[in-house]
């Protein structure tokens, strides 16, 4: 008498879909080996040029924000926004003021940082100015001495003579023209005396904006990409290689079109008693139309 012997039909069918999902993962880990024209720059050639045909839209446009620190453990001390304009061939540094008034407890953007990250301070200072800010980048001393000077020195006229107290060195910038080196120019945004922050926002920015303009038109695809690398592997940063590799077309074309692509807006308003700063709405304004968002 023969038996009849159970069908193990679910058997195979859970392992059959345990294979396909090992094949997805696989897939999806090597997709840029396996697919490597997904991963190609839009708008680059086979050589890594600029394509002839490249036209930059507003879906290349980006707004960042960035942070700057002294130690890679300290809280950020200089925020500024910066737009990129690929239409127009334009960068505006917005630095803002310490004390920007939040709808956060009342917190500092440094407080944020510290206890919340980079994408806390992100949402703070869009509620607080209205711009939304597609990724953000903090840098340490280190981490910006390096990028700046795979940039360049920067010629800077100094408006009044400036003293940078660095811990247990003090040096005197003398008013004029003075050729600035990354460290020297890190000491002179975020150590040095200026009376007030007005001032040192103006300065900050108006030497962020020679450090573009005198150094950007001589960089190429490989160049570029040296330099989002080292952002990526020496910052807390939330850019990500898509988001590079799809404006790296507008920005080589920036490269070869763009005059003196960068500039600067400083906000206004008012300081509160506590020491906090509160933008004003015709600012706000400005800030919006300079980010291409009116």
């Amino acid at each position: 008498m023969s038996v009849k012997r159970k069908s193990n039909w679910y058997i195979y069918f859970i392992a059959f879909g345990i294979t396909i999902a090992f094949v997805v993962a696989a897939v999806f880990s090597f997709r840029w080996y396996l697919f490597p024209d997904k991963t190609e720059s839009v708008g680059i050639n086979d050589t890594g040029e600029l394509a002839d045909d490249f036209k930059p839209t507003t879906a290349h446009n980006f707004v960042m924000l960035s942070m700057l620190s002294d130690a890679p453990s300290d809280n950020p001390e200089l925020f500024t926004i910066i737009s990129y304009n690929a239409v127009n061939n334009e960068v505006c540094f917005i630095p803002l003021p310490v004390g920007l008034s939040i709808e956060l407890n009342g917190r500092t953007l440094s407080n944020i940082y510290f206890a919340q990250g980079g994408e806390a301070v992100v949402k703070a200072v869009e509620e607080a100015v209205g711009v939304k800010c597609e990724s953000f980048v903090k840098m340490d001393r280190e981490a910006f001495v390096s990028l700046v000077t795979a940039f360049g020195n920067v010629e800077y006229d100094v408006g009044k003579t400036t003293i940078i107290n660095d811990g247990n060195t003090v040096e005197t910038i003398n008013s004029g023209e003075q050729m600035f080196t990354a460290e020297k120019m890190f000491g002179y945004i975020m150590k040095a005396d200026f009376g007030d922050e007005l001032n040192r926002l103006n300065n900050a920015a108006d030497i962020l904006s020679e450090l573009i303009n005198q150094n950007f038109r001589n960089l190429d695809s490989s160049i570029l990409d040296v330099y989002f690398n080292m952002i990526s592997e020496n910052s807390d940063t939330s850019v990500t290689e898509e988001m590079y590799k799809s404006r790296k077309a507008a920005l080589l074309n920036t490269v070869e079109y763009g005059n003196e692509p960068a500039g600067y807006y400083i906000p206004y308003g008012e300081y509160t008693e506590d020491g906090g700063f509160r933008i004003s709405e015709n600012s706000i304004i400005s800030i919006k139309q300079r980010t291409g968002l009116m």
